[in-house]
């Protein structure tokens, strides 16, 4: 949770920072790069759905073979499979939640749009630096999916060797 925080903030200062001193080429490079947002949240929500169905199976393959159980590690593994379950489901809510942000404050964004009279305004750049924040969390969620995909086809293989 420390990293997520951690890349919203990071991301939310880098963005801040870019508004306030590139304002005029700012709309046009963070516009193309919040395009991709909706559908990274669509496709990272799809993903966490196989994810947790994969890791639910490598669970049910541990849990029902009789040789697994009585080796040594077979509690922590059972432990560390839960865990990423939950994990799955939590980075899957995150962005469904980041999404909704991002889309409120896109909202904002249009309420105090820019100008070429006026190339910055304070409640426009606050709002589009939320949108990237946002995108970065996403991203984030996203990268360690993907990490838990590769955690669980290593217990599945590790499995598979034991058998």
């Amino acid at each position: 949770m420390i990293r997520f925080i951690l890349v919203f903030l990071l991301a939310f200062s880098l963005a801040l920072l870019i508004t306030f001193y590139v304002s005029s080429l700012a709309l046009p490079i963070f516009q193309e790069l919040l395009s991709v947002i909706v559908p990274l949240a669509v496709v990272t929500g799809t993903l966490s759905y196989a994810l947790y169905s994969y890791v639910d199976g490598v669970l049910k393959d541990v849990s029902s073979d009789a040789k697994v159980k009585g080796v040594e590690g077979f509690g922590a593994t059972i432990q560390s499979l839960t865990s990423l379950k939950k994990e799955i489901l939590a980075n899957a809510f995150a962005v469904i939640g980041l999404l909704l942000i991002e889309r409120f404050s896109h909202g904002l964004s249009l309420i105090f749009p820019v100008s070429k009279e006026e190339p910055f305004n304070w409640f426009w750049a606050i709002a589009v630096s939320m949108r990237v924040a946002c995108f970065a969390s996403s991203v984030a969620v996203a990268a360690v999916q993907c990490r838990g995909f590769i955690i669980a086809n290593d217990y599945r293989a590790v499995i598979s060797r034991a058998k």
